[in-house]
């Protein structure tokens, strides 16, 4: 969308200045006219609102997000369309001078550890009071916490939050995931989805950069960063920066547990975790879990020394002895079918452990992450698991490589059947069509051409050319052989033809007439001189081809042009014989002539001719020669 500065929106918010622009916003700086209030709008680029879902979603978003009153929390003052420009949904916000902890990294880089816990403290406050308004925010990062003058935190960007309950994630784009990457939840890389122990993960990845000045994880590209998320552990801050003390690296470490389960609930129970280290109360609890300590046998009484008898004792009546021995016979038998009371239950305990790790629930495991991995290493992560691989399909990805994993089912972290297979999807690396030749071919046939090749045409221009027919392709940007993405329209230029232009006719018209406005109109003017009877000399005799007529912008016209008559010279003829002569006039282009004759039997030659010898005539003038 261009820059909206200068336009009143909505008949209220007058565009003062360009705050930033974003891959899914832009956002400017505003006056609310009617309430005669800075603020800042929010205004979602416009080919978001062709989507119908995503426009539904934002305005309900829009109203959770207005619902939260928290001074760590930017409020939204309104939303509502873009009607003087391209469709576009907008969001009005509180504005707040100040930089961003983005800018404050870049400027100190790491801070110290009570400066860390002090923003994060007021980060989880404003973040659990949206938790408990069930709303997570889903994209915390550095750049949506702002530092206003006043010296409290401010989070930003919850327009783009979602319900607890709403079950999906708001994405821009198919397949998109909202938030920046260094930042993601392992559950939102791998599935998609988010709830409120995904923003205290990214909480715990900016305490992370706040004691150590970096991020836990760089990648030359997203998918790498992703993949370490998924698969590695954030680093405890004291193994990149000294002196964090090992309550705050256990902080970290439970905030960014890969499993989501082993994190704080939400954003208000890992502040209370944060306070109670602060204040030096209490660790935070460690993401293991505890085993309880086995119970203390209690020590059996000691058996009474056969010296302290007492010799009255050991003259006990038969009858006592009789007893006695009955006595102790009744606890061996008590203690036999006790014995074998405990080895039943044993063995009713073994049987059933034998079962639940065999087919019941505890022959379950949790499937593995696999996305990005190459075939070999997730045929190996899934045989480590006890697992089976199979390869469902293969699909072009523009991101994941060749034989790389792209997607997983069950995807990782779910609970299967040990022995199960896993169903995977593989990469076949970015899709490539090459360009066909085009030049040559009719429109027809180059639509048919590029069609099988899941591409488009579209006529850039039309050129007259002499080589290429009328209605044929010339030339095709991208040119044949280039290798270019699936539906990309190619460009072609297409011929006229032959160029034509229109001739009249200058037959009986001046010769330099013709010849100038021929030559102008672009024909390849040759032109002669001829005699002529009937039309005046410098006049055009006739023209080839003759006008009116069209023919190839270029091509040759002949014009020839009079030099008026033409005249012939007499020959002399007088002592020829009278066959003699006539040749000779024949000769000298005289075909009129006539014989007199003035002696029957004369030796017939010429005494005399008419016109003179020498004599300059036109031609078929006659010619009377005299024989005797």
């Amino acid at each position: 969308m261009s820059d909206l500065t200068g336009v009143l929106i909505d008949g209220r918010y007058e565009i003062q200045q360009l705050l930033a622009r974003g891959g899914m916003a832009t956002v400017y700086m505003a006056l609310d006219t009617r309430l005669d209030r800075t603020v800042a709008v929010k205004v979602m680029h416009s080919h978001l609102a062709q989507d119908e879902e995503f426009v539904s979603r934002f305005i309900r978003e829009a109203k959770a997000a207005a619902s939260l009153t928290h001074p760590n929390v930017i409020a939204v003052h309104d939303q509502g369309w873009h009607q003087g420009g391209p469709p576009a949904v907008f969001l009005v916000m509180e504005y707040v001078e100040g930089p961003t902890l983005r800018d404050i990294l870049r400027e100190r880089g790491k801070m110290s550890v009570d400066e860390s816990l002090n923003i994060v403290e007021e980060v989880l406050a404003g973040i659990g009071a949206a938790h408990r308004a069930g709303i997570v925010h889903r994209d915390i990062k550095p750049e949506n916490v702002i530092l206003a003058e006043d010296g409290r935190i401010k989070v930003a960007d919850f327009g783009l939050a979602r319900e607890l309950s709403s079950g999906s994630t708001l994405t821009a784009d198919a397949g998109l995931v909202i938030g920046s990457i260094s930042y993601l939840s392992p559950e939102q890389v791998e599935r998609g989805v988010a709830d409120a122990r995904s923003d205290v993960y990214a909480t715990g990845i900016i305490l992370f950069e706040l004691l150590t000045g970096k991020k836990p994880f760089e990648g030359e590209s997203a998918i790498q960063v992703a993949y370490k998320h998924v698969h590695d552990d954030v680093p405890l801050p004291s193994s990149v920066s000294g002196n964090v003390p090992p309550a705050v690296d256990a902080l970290v470490r439970r905030a960014t547990a890969r499993d989501a389960d082993l994190r704080p609930r939400d954003a208000n129970i890992f502040l209370r975790e944060v306070q109670a280290v602060r204040e030096g109360q209490v660790a935070p609890p460690s993401t293991s879990t505890a085993q309880p300590a086995p119970p203390v046998a209690s020590n059996p009484t000691a058996p009474v020394s056969e010296n302290v008898m007492s010799a009255p004792a050991a003259k006990k009546s038969s009858a006592s002895t009789a007893t006695k021995n009955s006595s102790t016979k009744k606890r061996k038998k008590s203690k036999t079918r006790r014995n074998r009371a405990i080895l039943a239950l044993v063995a009713i305990a073994l049987g059933g452990w034998l079962w639940y790790i065999t087919v019941g629930p505890g022959s379950s495991v949790s499937a593995p992450s696999l996305l990005g991995l190459s075939i070999d290493e997730a045929t190996q992560e899934t045989t480590n698991a006890g697992l089976k691989i199979n390869i469902k399909s293969r699909t072009f990805d523009e991101q994941i490589p060749t034989d790389h994993v792209i997607s997983s089912s069950p995807a990782g972290g779910e609970q299967v059947d040990s022995g199960s297979t896993i169903s995977i999807v593989v990469s076949k690396g970015a899709e490539r069509f090459v360009i066909p030749t085009l030049s040559g071919l009719s429109l027809a046939e180059a639509t048919n051409s590029l069609s099988d090749q899941n591409l488009k045409i579209a006529t850039l221009a039309e050129e007259y050319d002499a080589n290429v027919p009328l209605g044929y392709i010339i030339s095709s940007t991208p040119a044949a052989g280039t290798k270019v993405k699936r539906d990309i329209t190619v460009k072609v230029v297409v011929s006229k033809g032959v160029e034509q232009m229109s001739i009249l006719s200058y037959v009986g018209k001046g010769g330099d007439q013709a010849l100038s406005e021929l030559t102008e109109a672009g024909a390849k003017v040759v032109s002669k001189n001829i005699f002529s009877d009937t039309i005046a000399p410098g006049m055009v005799v006739a023209q080839s081809p003759d006008g009116p007529a069209n023919i190839e912008k270029g091509g040759k016209v002949t014009i020839s042009i009079s030099k008026g008559p033409s005249l012939l010279k007499v020959p002399n003829v007088v002592k020829m014989s009278t066959a003699l002569a006539k040749k000779s006039l024949e000769d000298a282009g005289f075909n009129n002539y006539k014989a007199n004759i003035l002696k029957a039997k004369g030796p017939g030659n010429v005494v005399g001719q008419s016109p003179k010898a020498g004599t300059m005539v036109k031609p078929g003038t006659l010619i009377v020669i005299d024989i005797y």
